[in-house]
This record gives C-alpha cells, structure tokens and sequence, in this order.
C-alpha cells in the first residue's frame, strides 16, 4: 500500500522546470486532495498554544481601542471648534444689532464666510470619523471571531483524531472475538500506516487544518454581514461614546437628550445624525448628568468616574477610596447597583461639561469686566482641547487592586 501523502520521510518528486514555471504562474496546478492522516501530536500541540497564545491579540485590539479614543477625540474637538467660531459670529452679529447697524462690517463678513466654510469640512469630517470607528469596531469584531474560530478548528482537530483511533480498537476487538492473533496473521504487526489505513478506510476524508481554517472563517464572517447595523454598532459601547461625545460638541449650552439608539441608522445601515429625541425617562437621566456635583463629596466633580452598572458619576478619589474601604466592591452610594473597581471609567462626556463650566465661569467674569468675549475666547476651544486627561490614559486611569 503506498505510504500516506503526509508520512514524514516519504519522497516526492522533484519538480521539473516546466512544471515550476507552470506552479508560478497559477497554472495546471494538481487538485487539492485532503490529508490522509490527522495531525500528529506536535502539530496538534502547536495549534493549542497559538489558540491560547492571545499575547499578539491583545496588542491588536490594545492599538483598536486607542484608535476609537482617539476618533472620539477628535470628532469633539472639530465639532467644538465649529460651535465656538459659530458662538463668536453670533456675538458679532448681536453686538451689531444692538447699535442699531444693519450693514455688516468687514470682520463680521469674513467670518461668516469662514463659518460657512468650517461647517461643510466639519460635516465632511464627521462623516468620515465615524466611518472609521465603524470600521474599528469590525476589527475587533473580526478579532473576537478569531479566538472562537481558532478553539473551534482546534477542538475538530483533536475529535478527528479520536475518531480515527476508534475503528482501530474495534478491529482488535473483533479479532479477539473470532480468536485471530498476530500468529494467526503471520507473526508480523501490520505497520503502522496500513494499520491505521485499514481502520480508517470507511472513514470520512479529513479536513486540513487550513480548510478547516478558511471555512470557519468564512462563516463567521457571513453570520455578522447579515447582522442589521443598529446591532453591530447601536449596543457597541465605543459606538455609543462616540455618539454622545458629537451629540454633546452640537449642543453644549442645551440639555437636549440622545436621540434613541433605534434612530441612529436607516433601512440600509446608513447613519442618521438627526434621529428623533429620546422620551422622558431618557430626559431625566441626561439631566442628572448635567449635575456636576460628586453624590460622595457634594463638591464640584474635577475628575469624573462612571462605571458600567448604573448612570451615576462620582470624583474618581472618592469613589476610589469607598469602594476600597469596603474590599473593592460595594453597593452604589445612590442605586442599589452592586459597584466594584474594574466597572469604573474615566468619564470622557463628564469631563467635557467640567471643563466647559469652568471655561463659562471664566468668561462670565471676563464680560462682568467689560471684556470682549470675542477676543477672549478660550484657545483651548478653537484648538480642539483633548476631552480625556492623559495621565488617565493608561488603564483608563483605575488602578486594580490585588484581590480583583
């Protein structure tokens, strides 16, 4: 019986140069033929430990989830600068009606053109942001079916070669039964290829580690094609930040709520970016955001921290220091939400509304001594200030304690 195609030792052919040039040019290439023999265990111990190996993995999604921060970054510092130069023509025009001129004067025309301007590169922008964060999310999508489609290529691996022992058992089994014995069959033991050929001939064909690979892969990534938008990206928390990060740049003095998740794509998966707002009960968690007071320390927030069991948003040193006090886990000091450390984040939309009170109190006293907020106006606006404080970039700024 010729030996099997994977049987390490076995010769093959040297190709000659007409058929190297034919193999090289993708042409009169043989037909693939399945592997006859499962993988052996060296091979089947590799599989397992770059299955368990997730050391590159988490690099990868590591440099995604930097590239979300700083997408959502960077659609709120654009949409800031819009909203400030638009806030700068409007005092312009309100000072000038306030005189009594009905003329526009050369500063009022110029930046009123570059308004216009800014606010169809923003627009465009924006688009191409979130196109981008969408494309991350998939990304990482891809990367979690890869966990699950290697532990599954690996699990096949190891039943076929469990199957392929199997009939080898029951052949012995019924050799015993019929009294045979080695004897019987000339004193010598079957080698081990055509032992194994014998028990494995009313098998089915084995499937090669790289088909098996390829099909896994393929359907996977079929089942979440076929996935509507609004359950790729609408229940996706980088998704989620981000929209709440452009809807607070378009409406930083009003406490207009979210519109609902359910809005946010039409029939086709394209985005909506006016979607319908949010009912009450929406309303009024969006105004308890507005609060910028720690529910621990009653003091203004500097340092803002929700966490992912309920809306509340504490100063991080205090929460910090409560939930340590109590083993690292505690219930909410203003839910019943069972709280613990690793649920805690810096919250990027909170720190936002910190910094813009602050930047309004600034300005208030600047008109309270007939200054011109025009003149004055925050840099740190026009140039598109970073909503996330850096030295909270590492570990979103939570330090694990031991026992988590």
């Amino acid at each position: 019986m010729p030996p099997g195609r994977l049987v390490q030792g076995s010769r093959r052919p040297q190709p000659t140069a007409s058929a190297s040039t034919s193999a090289h040019n993708g042409s009169d290439l043989p037909p693939y033929e399945p592997p006859s023999h499962p993988m052996n265990d060296a091979g089947r111990q590799a599989l397992a430990n770059l299955t368990n190996n997730n050391a590159e993995m988490r690099k990868y999604e590591d440099h995604l989830s930097k590239s979300a921060t700083y997408l959502r970054e960077a659609v709120g510092a654009i949409n800031d600068t819009l909203f400030a130069r638009k806030s700068q023509l409007t005092g312009k025009i309100e000072k000038r009606r306030g005189r009594g001129e009905s003329e526009k004067g050369e500063d009022e025309a110029e930046l009123e053109e570059y308004v216009n301007k800014l606010h169809g590169d923003v627009t465009h922008l924006t688009d191409e942001i979130e196109a981008a964060l969408r494309q991350v999310i998939d990304y990482r999508a891809e990367v979690q079916r890869e966990k699950l489609v290697l532990g599954s290529v690996a699990d096949q691996v190891q039943s076929e070669k469990s199957r392929r022992e199997r009939p080898s058992r029951k052949r012995k089994a019924a050799q015993r039964a019929s009294g045979d014995s080695d004897e019987e069959m000339g004193g010598v033991d079957a080698e081990p290829e055509e032992a194994e050929a014998v028990g494995a001939k009313d098998e089915a064909p084995l499937t090669g580690v790289r088909e098996a690979l390829h099909k896994a892969r393929d359907s996977n990534a079929r089942q979440y094609r076929a996935t509507s938008a609004y359950d790729r990206y609408a229940s996706n928390n980088e998704y989620i930040a981000f929209k709440k990060m452009w809807h607070d740049a378009q409406h930083p003095e009003d406490q207009v709520p979210l519109p609902d998740a359910s809005t946010w794509f039409d029939n086709q998966g394209r985005p909506i970016w006016d979607g319908a707002p949010a009912g009450d009960e929406d309303l009024i968690i969006e105004r308890e955001v507005q609060d910028l007071t720690c529910k621990l320390t009653l003091r203004p927030l500097k340092e803002p921290y929700a966490n992912h069991k309920c809306p509340h948003v504490f100063e991080k040193t205090a929460i910090m220091e409560y939930l340590r006090g109590t083993g690292g886990k505690a219930q909410c000091p203003v839910c019943t939400k069972e709280l613990r450390i690793k649920d805690l984040y810096l919250d990027e939309l909170t720190l936002r509304k910190v910094k813009r009170a602050a930047r309004a109190a600034r300005e208030s006293e600047d008109r309270s001594s007939n200054a011109d907020p025009d003149e004055q106006m925050d840099e740190s606006v026009l140039m598109g200030e970073s909503t996330q404080l850096r030295s909270g970039r590492a570990n979103n700024g939570v330090k694990q304690d031991d026992s988590e």
